[in-house]
């Protein structure tokens, strides 16, 4: 990237919800300092602990106290849309992006969404292809985009990964979802609102070590609860 575009880009906050994450943390959060000072000149990383039982909170807060751009915040487990919404709310950029603790996907995976931080409201980073996916889990994520598109038009490629989301509007909504539905249902709000969105190709990464959260028969049917919950009510 361009020195000149660097300068030009908004500041960006990287919220990293992590809940049990003590394999992944420590490499994720020192790969995103040095990715995101070669690509933005400000921005600041936002750890949410929720309530991780391992050593997760310990190795952010000793990363937090050696690197300035680091901010951490501790709360009681509640889950992924919860902890989501504390990275959002306390966001204190131009923008605000959600990055998963796994290190599934890395900031220079974000590389093609930067050049639209300047004219977009919420950018949408779409996945390529997933290797270590089962049957399962293809069919709960296609036909999640499919269920997407008939009952609310959302017609892009892929919400539930890289999501880039100007801050002072996605602080302003309301947001009722507290299940994986939470992207999908700030998109859809994004869109009613007419606020400018965009997609570009993003990458997936094998996770290198834990367990795989957002996968379990019980989170694929509160996210589906949820999202006829939002469909039946038709909040604006």
């Amino acid at each position: 990237m361009s020195k000149k575009l660097k300068r030009k880009l908004p500041s960006l906050t990287i919220a990293i919800p992590a809940y049990n994450e003590e394999q992944n943390l420590k490499w994720v959060i020192e790969d995103t300092l040095r990715q995101s000072s070669k690509h933005l000149s400000d921005f600041e990383i936002l750890i949410v602990d929720d309530g991780s039982t391992d050593s997760t909170g310990k190795i952010a807060d000793k990363l937090a106290k050696k690197y300035k751009q680091i901010r951490v915040i501790h709360k009681k487990n509640s889950g992924y849309g919860e902890t989501m919404l504390v990275g959002i709310r306390e966001a204190r950029k131009e923008l605000v992006c959600y990055m998963p603790a796994d290190g599934q996907f890395i900031v220079d995976d974000m590389h093609h969404c930067f050049s639209r931080m300047m004219d977009s409201d919420l950018i949408f980073g779409y996945r390529g292809r997933r290797s270590d996916y089962t049957i399962y889990r293809l069919i709960l994520s296609y036909g999640y985009l499919l269920l997407l598109r008939i009952l609310f038009g959302m017609r892009y490629r892929d919400v539930n990964w890289l999501n880039i989301w100007r801050t002072k509007l996605v602080q302003k909504i309301n947001i009722s979802s507290r299940s994986v539905f939470i992207l999908a249902e700030i998109g859809i709000r994004f869109k009613r609102k007419g606020f400018r969105i965009a997609e570009e190709p993003s990458f997936y990464r094998v996770r290198r070590g834990g367990k795989v959260k957002n996968a379990k028969p019980s989170v694929a049917f509160r996210t589906f609860v949820d999202m006829m919950k939002f469909f039946i009510k038709k909040d604006e």
